[in-house]
């Protein structure tokens, strides 16, 4: 499942943000890349601090208070996000994201995400590509908004051949962890919704919200 959000981050999210990234410094891509990927991986990154960090905060929080991402990826736990800065020449090649990240306990990656943090007039190239049943998949959306897709994808980020792309990099384990489990529970939400809004307290509606809440009942790992 693909998802598109618009404005995930505030004019004050995004405010942060900026101060951060004018001011933080920013290290080489590598610190945080496998073996495999080592040698595709061309960008630069956010230092991380110890402790509590605002830059992480906001981000997190940003997926946390967005009703889709809540019901169409059902986020158990989400990955220390990560600033990245690509400067002209700088890429990062075709890779699958690590399966299992450590922050304490390991967490699966099931969902990727790219909030854009630069306009895409300000630079040139840069495309997220993903690799699909269908084909190639690029995105280049405005400051702010914010792409989620599956993690075990084939994808890369284009060579920036003029001016510079910054965009918030996390992960998300799903309290399903199967996709078309996730897909499946977010249709029928969808659905729920739509009965609950013309009859309320229906037969349908309840017999929706039955299916619905034994479903995640079943397939949820908590």
């Amino acid at each position: 499942m693909f998802l598109q959000i618009p404005d995930i981050l505030n004019k004050d999210d995004l405010a942060l943000l900026d101060k951060s990234i004018a001011e933080r410094k920013f290290v080489s891509g590598e610190a945080t890349a496998d073996a495999p990927t080592k040698p595709v991986k061309n960008n630069l990154q956010m230092e991380a601090v110890e402790g509590e960090d605002a830059v992480a905060q906001t981000v997190v929080q940003a997926i946390a208070r967005n009703p889709l991402i809540q019901r169409a990826c059902l986020p158990s736990r989400v990955v220390r996000p990560i600033i990245s800065r690509y400067d002209v020449g700088m890429a990062y090649g075709w890779h699958t994201d690590n399966p299992l990240m450590s922050e304490g306990r390991p967490l699966r990656t099931d969902i990727a995400a790219t909030i854009f943090l630069s306009e895409p007039d300000s630079y040139e190239g840069g495309d997220l590509i993903v690799n699909t049943a269908g084909g190639q998949a690029r995105f280049r959306l405005p400051r702010g908004h914010a792409i989620l897709y599956p993690a075990t994808t084939i994808h890369s980020v284009a060579e920036v051949t003029k001016g510079v792309r910054h965009a918030a990099v996390t992960w998300i384990q799903s309290l399903v962890e199967s996709a078309s489990r996730r897909e499946l529970l977010h249709e029928l939400d969808t659905a729920l919704r739509l009965v609950r809004e013309k009859a309320p307290t229906s037969d349908e509606t309840r017999l929706l919200m039955k299916c619905h809440a034994n479903l995640m009942r079943m397939w949820s790992e908590v």
